[in-house]
């Protein structure tokens, strides 16, 4: 990444980078096994309140060897090492779905508070990597940023209690994954900090590459479009930062247990010429 690229992401929490950063057939190898994880109908699996529509699909960097490869492709990893400091593992993975007209919202959050009270991660110091599958625009629920608000640590005020709308007989970790969100920044925080950053939402063609902080605030609204909108993320966390144990961990398929630091893989791993 360049200095000024690096600069942008710590000074904003986030940045975008074209379609060309991270291979064409790399991406068109991730979009063609995403149809075979929407069909699984396993707990890594996570419906929308309607029961029928795909919401996401956990742990995908655990599952065949399309995501296993990409998580360790040089651009990805290379990125993820330069921006923490250092050797880094996948924590969490998924392909979030938005489905036309069906794909809910996501509400303003930081990501990184699950982290740290779910999982033991002690310091934010993750990154997340979504690589857009479809095109991002204003009217297909992009992610909204408020930026620079990762430098202001964790927002949330309380946790939610009880289990969301339409998930009351799911496991317990399913709160932390629905459009309710477990944990809640008050309405009075995101006004304040809105008034002085204002609000952006990254939108470009398929194959551009979001990089965020996990403490950045952000939302989504509802796919209003006939077009979907899939991303498939991957959160990388500094192999120094590794969970702590907790008394209730999440599967696997959620928090990795396995925090080794990755090694680069080759590009014939995922059809990628040489």
């Amino acid at each position: 990444m360049d200095p000024a690229v690096v600069e942008s992401y710590h000074r904003d929490g986030f940045v975008l980078m074209p379609p060309g950063f991270l291979p064409g057939t790399v991406v068109d190898r991730i979009a063609a096994a995403v149809p075979g994880l929407l069909g699984n109908d396993g707990p890594e699996r996570v419906m929308e309140r309607d029961g029928v529509t795909v919401r996401s699909v956990y742990g995908v960097h655990r599952q065949g060897v399309v995501f296993p490869a990409v998580v360790r492709h040089p651009v990805l990893l290379g990125a993820a090492r330069t921006l923490l400091g250092g050797e880094v593992y996948v924590h969490q993975s998924k392909v979030n779905v938005k489905a036309a007209f069906a794909g809910d919202q996501w509400d303003w959050h930081q990501d990184y508070v699950y982290w740290l009270q779910d999982d033991g991660i002690t310091r934010p110091d993750m990154v997340n990597v979504a690589v857009f599958l479809d095109d991002v625009t204003e009217f297909n629920g992009p992610l909204t940023f408020v930026p620079g608000s990762h430098r202001h640590g964790v927002l949330a005020a309380t946790g939610r209690d009880g289990m969301p709308l339409g998930y009351e007989d799911a496991p317990g970790w399913i709160a932390t994954l629905t459009a309710d969100e477990k944990f809640r920044v008050h309405t009075d925080v995101i006004a304040e900090l809105t008034a002085d950053a204002g609000m952006v939402s990254p939108k470009g063609p398929a194959g551009s590459v979001l990089f965020f902080h996990p403490n950045l605030l952000h939302a989504s609204v509802r796919n209003m479009s006939p077009g979907r909108r899939a991303m498939a993320i991957f959160v990388y966390n500094a192999v120094g930062n590794a969970p702590r144990p907790v008394d209730s961990p999440r599967p696997a398929f959620l928090a990795e247990p396995d925090v080794r630091p990755l090694r680069p893989g080759t590009a014939d791993l995922i059809g990628e010429s040489s």
